[in-house]
């Protein structure tokens, strides 16, 4: 039976009930009821809202963002009958305090759980020319201005300055809250995140989180961030991955990037001030770049052309400019495909949480991690996999299975579990 509420209807429409499919067949019941026992969260009694029934409720906020707890909830028994059977029947309500309450019980860390798990099954899979390609990604979200995320993610004070004024309505006010991601586009997975107050805190905080074994020397990874983050700069440098980092543009790069030595095929050898990687602060030796041009030609009776550059760790005269932009082009092509842009396909221009309290919020984003790495293939398909690379049939011919349904098997045969 499902959770019945007045002017709620009890049929789940069909393509709602493809999408809770999907996130069941990604995220099988075992699992997450392993993740529950191991963070410790499963219920000590019978309860009408059970751990693992909030885990599905969690993931499923996202795919019905404009739906009220209750709503989402009736849709999520409705349209999982055979595995919600026996809870919540015609004289069972739970209202939208029960449900917050139940999201306090399950906490954050299956979830984070959930997202570690994802990313180790992706496992060190690599793109069709042998590297693994990661993009830096910062996504804004909205939260409540509740006392308890003013707490967790207001901008620190010090002790000197005066309490800020108390807002008449505070809890119409908000905050923003910032993710960060290595993002394996490709493959859907966020490698390794990091929630802060402050966009410039991500990089750093990745630091803290990443896996050891996460990039070696086939690895690539591209951003388009200002200013470039120094400890994360360093990072990925000693690891041995390459780095293509695109500034600028329009208008000056904001911060100098001298000539030390120029190429031949118009890129230079130059280097990262410690603070002007980081934005200030950050004391440490100069890092040797090279700087590539890069933009579009000038459009007749447009604006001026476009003021950019690659910043990028490969430094061999070698191999030569033309190279480094394709391999950047390549690369940044997947992030219309990262966490960034599925988020803005599913909520809009702006994300908008739900969550009052820090805990729920970061439970509420690692749920975005997990339903992006579920559902995403279906809000921005790949190109079928025989684009990449001609078959049998020649560069004109077929390029792979034209039919969605077919592309879902075809991607379901070959993704982690």
């Amino acid at each position: 039976m499902t959770f019945r509420y007045p002017g709620i209807p009890l049929e789940t429409h069909l393509s709602d009930r493809l999408a809770l499919r999907i996130l069941v067949e990604t995220f099988r019941p075992d699992l997450i009821d392993q993740l529950v026992d191991k963070a410790e969260r499963r219920e000590r009694r019978r309860r009408l809202l059970p751990a693992q029934l909030m885990m599905y409720f969690v993931l499923a906020m996202w795919l019905f963002g404009a739906s009220s707890y209750e709503e989402v909830l009736a849709k999520l028994t409705g349209g999982l009958p055979e595995m919600f059977h026996g809870i919540g029947g015609v004289g069972d309500v739970a209202s939208a305090a029960a449900i917050a309450r139940a999201r306090v019980r399950l906490g954050v860390e299956p979830l984070k759980a959930l997202c570690g798990h994802v990313a180790d099954a992706a496992g060190h899979g690599t793109q069709p020319d042998g590297e693994r390609v990661f993009v830096y990604e910062s996504v804004a979200m909205e939260v409540p201005g509740t006392p308890a995320n003013r707490a967790g993610y207001g901008a620190p004070r010090d002790n000197d300055d005066p309490p800020p004024p108390r807002q008449q309505h505070e809890k119409h006010h908000s905050l923003d809250v910032w993710l960060s991601s290595l993002t394996d586009c490709r493959q859907r997975v966020s490698a390794v995140s990091a929630i802060t107050p402050r966009r410039e805190e991500g990089a750093e905080r990745l630091l803290a989180e990443w896996p050891h074994d996460l990039l070696d020397g086939r690895t690539l990874v591209v951003g388009d961030q200002e200013p470039i983050p120094a400890a994360l700069w360093t990072a990925l440098a000693e690891a041995g991955a390459d780095q293509i980092w695109r500034v600028g543009g329009p208008g000056p790069v904001p911060y100098p990037l001298p000539v030390r030595r120029a190429l031949p095929d118009g890129s230079y050898l130059s280097e990262l001030a410690p603070g002007t990687r980081s934005g200030g602060g950050h004391h440490g030796p100069e890092a040797a770049v090279r700087v590539v041009p890069y933009g579009g030609p000038p459009t007749p009776g447009g604006p001026e052309p476009r003021t950019a550059l690659l910043v990028t760790s490969v430094l061999d005269s070698a191999v030569p400019a033309e190279e480094i932009r394709a391999r950047y082009e390549r690369a940044a092509a997947r992030s219309g495909d990262g966490v960034a842009h599925f988020t803005g396909q599913i909520t809009g221009p702006r994300a908008l949480l739900r969550s009052k309290s820090p805990e729920l919020v970061q439970q509420e984003i690692y749920a975005l991690i997990c339903a992006y790495h579920a559902v995403g293939y279906l809000v921005s398909p790949p190109p079928p996999l025989g684009r990449i690379s001609a078959g049998p049939a020649g560069p004109a011919g077929p390029a792979g299975p034209a039919d969605p349904a077919a592309r879902w098997i075809e991607w379901t045969a070959v993704r982690p579990r």
